[in-house]
């Protein structure tokens, strides 16, 4: 099974910053619609930086939008070598909500800057990604992780053990 880019159904019109069903299940959406939530009228982008987190090293995007009666917050990050899956995304982004902190408010960058930031971090990466398929571990963990979620396939393949090699075996 390869996931070079997840095929995503239910998707909303051309533009619309609202996430369907299948997008808030997997925490997961195209470049395409990443780049429809930065277009958003009611987004306000404040932060685009390289990090890390417990998968690999990544470009966090943090933006703003008001949603009903309140300021939402959400994290886009993509474009980096995700060593679990063994793969990299640069057609896909994860998305969480984040929490509004004030010191967000004071940070805000134009849509512009926010595009030089992406393209930077993208030429960046170029010559690094590679189509190789991931070892039988990175398609296990690739799996189990679209069926739960990143952190309970972790917990799932520390706990399979040597188990882990005969059961993607069994599923190839």
């Amino acid at each position: 099974m390869t996931h070079e880019h997840i095929q995503f159904s239910e998707t909303p019109p051309e533009g619309d910053p609202t996430f369907t069903r299948h997008e808030e299940l997997v925490n997961r959406v195209t470049d395409e619609r990443f780049r429809a939530f930065l277009d958003d009228p009611q987004a306000t982008i404040h932060r685009v930086e390289i990090s890390s987190n417990s998968y690999g090293s990544f470009l966090f995007v943090t933006l703003s939008r008001q949603r009903d009666e309140r300021r939402e917050c959400l994290t886009f990050f993509g474009l980096g070598f995700h060593e679990y899956r063994e793969r990299w995304f640069t057609k896909d982004w994860f998305w969480y909500r984040g929490n509004w902190y004030p010191e967000l408010r004071e940070q805000q960058l134009s849509r512009e800057e926010a595009d030089a930031l992406i393209q930077e971090r993208l030429d960046d990466i170029r010559p690094d990604v590679t189509a190789e398929p991931p070892s039988r571990h990175g398609r296990l963990f690739e799996l189990l992780a679209d069926l739960t979620d990143e952190d309970g396939a972790l917990a799932e393949l520390e706990d399979l053990g040597d188990v882990a090699d005969w059961l993607i075996d069994d599923l190839e």
